[in-house]
């Protein structure tokens, strides 16, 4: 059992390290300019999360299986599929719907106004989105827009440019809210979201 316990205590920094490699990869071909890959990259990422969720089930079934009280539960299948549902499986829905959505929506912009995307833009958009997952995704998207501001202004300043595209915003974005993304959830109130 504490063979087990390790293994879950240490399951969500390995699959944030493995979402992680996924999204510099993503990154590596956008610098690169290498637009191949990218559907691939976002698949394994999705599918990640859904492993995650898939192993999380799997755990906590055995761990419920060992203990003679908790047993009991799954005498229900009903009930363990209902808390497995709501505790593992509806974050990793959701991760990917807001994901999805937040690519649509780069979408739409970049439809709109194109001189502000180079390609490969929206589809990193979509894989730094899966990676941070929820309820970080809420911490990531005000970032984004201040990361765009702040490399806005350094490129007026340093290169004069007057276009800001979206490919260092999203990489800091990302830098920032894996650093403070569970602080700033706990100073704006935003612990709700947590599923």
């Amino acid at each position: 059992m504490n063979y087990l316990s390790t293994i879950i205590n240490f399951a969500p920094k390995i699959i944030l390290g493995f979402l992680g490699f996924v999204f510099l990869l993503g990154f590596s071909r956008y610098l690169s300019r290498r637009q191949s890959g990218f559907k691939s990259l976002i698949v394994v990422a999705a599918a990640i999360r859904i492993f995650y969720a898939v192993f999380q089930t799997a755990a906590q079934y055995y761990a419920w299986s060992q203990d003679a009280l908790a047993k009991l539960l799954l005498n229900s299948p009903r009930y363990f599929w209902f808390y497995a549902y709501g505790r593992f499986w509806l974050n990793a829905f959701i991760a990917i719907g807001v994901a999805f959505a937040f690519y649509l929506f780069l979408k739409f912009l970049k439809k709109r106004q194109d001189r502000f995307f180079e390609e490969g833009e929206t589809e990193l958009g979509f894989l730094a989105a899966l990676f941070v997952g929820w309820p970080n995704f809420v911490i990531f998207v005000p970032l984004v827009f201040v990361s765009v501001v702040l490399f806005s202004i350094l490129r007026g300043i340093v290169l004069k440019e007057a276009y800001t595209t979206l490919g260092w915003p999203f990489l800091l974005a990302v830098i920032l809210t894996l650093i403070w993304g569970s602080r700033l959830i706990q100073i704006f109130h935003l612990g709700v979201l947590r599923i």
